[in-house]
């Protein structure tokens, strides 16, 4: 019996160089004809078949997947595979009808994309470039024929694919208050497996500046660089894992003739190490730089699949423009598309899939790295607070210019139980205003530091869910950072007041109240998360904030019993975080038996029920309030991905 222990470890007995390979990442014990193969709790998996295993039995001949390196097994040991580690495609007769549509958005895409091929999807606006893509990243499954990546149906096998390919939107996919260095630093620490070294990953990051031609903009603020550069840099995080397939969508849109020159000779560079990238385009000056070109005509037609320069003795026209002429209709798609199929070479013979594996099957991303994705998406959040000024100004304002305004519109002996009866009767009938208030604005705070957090960073979000994100550690990261800013405004909100405005209470009491503020600063940041992943973008969430204060305000039985509620009203005031945070300070206050002692028994209320009670509601809401902005959070991905 032999055992064979693989990984990134120099010590290892078969040493893979790829930095999503685990140091330690599997293991195979040979005994003879039987041999069994078991991944080491590797961060990226180890794919056997097209499925993550956790222990499977191999046969001879048979190939796998640790990560992004391809693996033979010869029936005694296993060797890299350096020629299937490069990454071909197959489309083979693919149509494509949504759920949603009652028309083709592809009709019969048919082409081969060879390993270390440099390929452009050129065509009309809305002949069907972004939808292809999305079949080739393995995103969606065509609706007839098959996308195959080294032979393997892309959608189907799309957690073993994430790791070989690298995908850049049109979008940014770094937030552009961090630097560079930052951003692709934050970048590594999410995609990288958890034991790769601090130097390692520094010196992953400074290939892909080198790579990138930024190592100059490495402390420039993304949102100061050009258009693109910042393309670069978002290019630059994809190339810290080595894909072997890199998809670009327009990735030279708004660059000047040179900047698309340069961007194009970069791409051409990345084909000549080894890798396959495919973009979208629309600027052709420059498409003699790509081996292939497909172009699609309207109604998702393929109407050339070849060289560049033989496209223009196809369609018989001196330069790529007249060929968008020639294609721009229906009519003249379908015609071209009939013409080049009559002309085109016979295709290769079909790869064969793969079958299934008999094995254990393994859970996509283990928890500990959860909590570790979580750690990485709290600092980067934090950071991006602290690099943008402006608006951390404006958060570090808000708490003592309210809080100055509230303590001046109030008698400083508001609660003070010696006060004497003026003209207007005792101050302290005010007590409940004030600090309905100080509910209010804590509201405010959580809701308006939350409510654009997740809609405006949804392409970052799209593409890091690609590769290995969930959706609990990134929505955590968001809640713990926003809510520990709504804590320190509730607690400098409360001082200033105080400092006027005495309440009177013991240290302890005052520790509850405070309490009962962080809650509501908690409440009002699920609410804003909640809005953020429901608004279709940053200026609608703003908006709608102001509808939900105004419902908070409404609900929370400062102006209104819910007793005296309509029942629809009464059940949606029970759910209201405004109702119990405001009980809970007016509870803490002693309301009622102050009034009682100043025999005000005339505005007593039941509704300051003691605290114990109110946590025990409060929780469990808090909680459901979280359930629900989650359940928001995964509906707005599955709309991004329609």
């Amino acid at each position: 019996m032999s055992l064979i222990r693989i990984g990134r470890n120099p010590d290892c007995d078969l040493v893979l160089d790829s930095p999503l390979v685990s140091r330690y990442h599997a293991e195979l014990e040979v005994s003879g004809t039987s041999a069994l193969l078991r991944d080491l709790d590797s961060a990226n998996g180890t794919f056997v078949g097209g499925q993550r295993v956790s222990q499977a039995q191999l046969r001879s001949g048979q190939g796998l997947y640790l990560a992004n390196v391809h693996l033979l097994f010869d029936g005694e040991k296993l060797s890299e595979d350096g020629a299937h580690s490069a990454v071909g495609i197959e489309v083979e007769d693919v149509s494509f009808r949504p759920s949603t549509a009652n028309r083709l958005l592809l009709d019969r895409i048919r082409f081969s994309v060879k390993p270390g091929q440099f390929v452009a999807l050129v065509g009309t606006s809305g002949a069907g470039k972004s939808t292809l893509m999305s079949l080739l990243l393995g995103q969606q499954a065509p609706t007839q024929g098959a996308v195959l990546i080294n032979g393997q149906a892309a959608f189907a096998h799309q957690e073993q694919f994430r790791h070989l390919i690298g995908f850049v939107p049109q979008d940014d996919i770094v937030h552009r208050v961090l630097p560079v260095e930052a951003a692709l630093d934050y970048a590594a620490r999410l995609r990288l497996p958890a034991d790769t070294s601090l130097e390692e990953r520094h010196r992953r990051v400074e290939i892909a500046l080198t790579t990138m031609e930024l190592g100059h903009r490495r402390d420039v603020a993304i949102a100061r660089l050009s258009g693109g550069e910042r393309k670069r840099v978002s290019m630059a995080a994809e190339l810290l894992t080595e894909p072997s397939l890199l998809f670009l969508d327009e990735p030279t849109s708004g660059l000047d003739p040179g900047m698309e020159k340069k961007t194009m000779q970069l791409l051409s560079r990345l084909c000549r190490q080894g890798r396959t990238v495919v973009l979208i385009t629309h600027a052709t000056q420059n498409i003699v730089l790509c081996d292939q070109v497909a172009l699609l005509a309207p109604g998702g037609r393929l109407v050339y699949f070849g060289p560049p320069r033989d496209a223009l003795a196809f369609f018989e026209v001196p330069d790529f423009a007249e060929i968008y002429l020639e294609i721009g209709s229906l009519e003249s798609g379908l015609t071209w598309q009939k013409r080049f199929n009559r002309v085109r070479p016979e295709a290769e013979a079909q790869a064969e899939i793969s079958p299934g594996v008999v094995g254990n099957t393994a859970s996509r991303l283990p928890w500990g790295t959860a909590w570790r994705q979580w750690w990485v998406l709290s600092e980067r959040y934090s950071h991006q607070l602290w690099a943008d000024r402006s608006n951390l100004m404006l958060m570090a304002l808000q708490a003592p210019l309210i809080g100055l305004v509230l303590s001046l519109l109030f008698d400083p002996r508001l609660y003070d139980l010696r006060q004497v009866a003026g003209e207007n009767g005792y101050p302290i009938k005010e007590g409940p205003t004030l600090l309905f208030l100080l509910v209010v604005s804590c509201l405010f705070f959580g809701s308006i530091n939350s409510c654009r957090e997740i809609v405006k960073e949804l392409p970052i979000l799209r593409r890091e869910r690609l590769v290995n994100l969930r959706l609990l550690p990134y929505f955590l990261s968001k809640l713990a950072v926003l809510s520990l800013v709504g804590a320190l405004q509730a607690a400098a909100l409360l001082a200033i007041v105080q400092m006027r405005v005495p309440l009177g209470l013991t240290p302890e009491l005052q520790v509850m109240l405070l309490a009962f503020l962080v809650a509501a600063a908690v409440g009002g940041t699920m609410l804003g998360l909640m809005l953020s992943c429901l608004a279709g973008s940053a200026e609608q969430a703003s908006s709608l904030v102001s509808v939900l204060l105004i419902l908070q305000l409404s609900l929370s039985g400062a102006f209104i019993k819910p007793e005296q509620m309509l029942p629809a009203l009464r059940w949606i005031s029970c759910i209201s975080i405004s109702r119990w945070t405001f009980a809970g300070v007016g509870s803490v206050a002693g309301l009622n038996a102050r009034f009682m002692e100043l025999k005000m028994s005339w505005i007593t209320s039941d509704f300051y029920l003691p605290m114990e009670p109110l946590w025990g509601i409060l929780f469990p809401l808090l909680g459901i309030h979280a359930v629900i902005a989650i359940a928001a959070l995964r509906w707005r991905e599955g709309q991004s991905e329609r």
